[in-house]
């Protein structure tokens, strides 16, 4: 069992995103619902296909990748929708199903589409299964 952390840039959660690079512990997303959340840890094929899509887009994969042994299968934790205390999501989904919050608020998960340069045009997510990534670092893009 694996986890990937990665890099990443050039995605919005909602309209008032913001430009940021961040860094991210990314797991299978196995459940999310309103009441909870539940990724687990990739085994080799998903990892393989996972690291493919990231090759396949570099400018929202910035950096390097660290792959992780896990004994552990992944997290569980309770959701009730909250809010989050922080200008950002503390978990980013990537699903085909993504489609952006539109409301104001800025809840603990949130989907995310991934985009190009000019934060525009969304890329397609091509994986058959979905991906939750934890935010472990951020830092906001200046811009000139």
């Amino acid at each position: 069992m694996y986890t990937l952390n990665t890099q990443l840039a050039y995605f919005k959660y909602n309209l008032d995103f913001k430009k940021l690079v961040v860094n991210i512990k990314w797991f299978r997303l196995d459940k999310f619902s309103a009441l909870h959340i539940q990724g687990l840890s990739f085994n080799k094929a998903e990892l393989d296909q996972l690291k493919s899509f990231i090759d396949k887009n570099p400018i929202n994969f910035p950096g390097n990748q660290f792959l992780e042994d896990t004994k552990r299968e992944g997290f569980d934790i309770l959701r009730v929708n909250e809010l989050s205390k922080t200008s950002l999501p503390l978990y980013l989904v990537l699903s085909k199903k993504s489609i952006l919050n539109l409301d104001k608020p800025i809840y603990h998960a949130m989907m995310i589409v991934l985009t190009d340069e000019n934060y525009q045009a969304t890329v397609d997510y091509t994986l058959d299964f979905d991906v939750i990534g934890r935010i472990e670092i951020y830092k906001e893009v200046k811009v000139k």
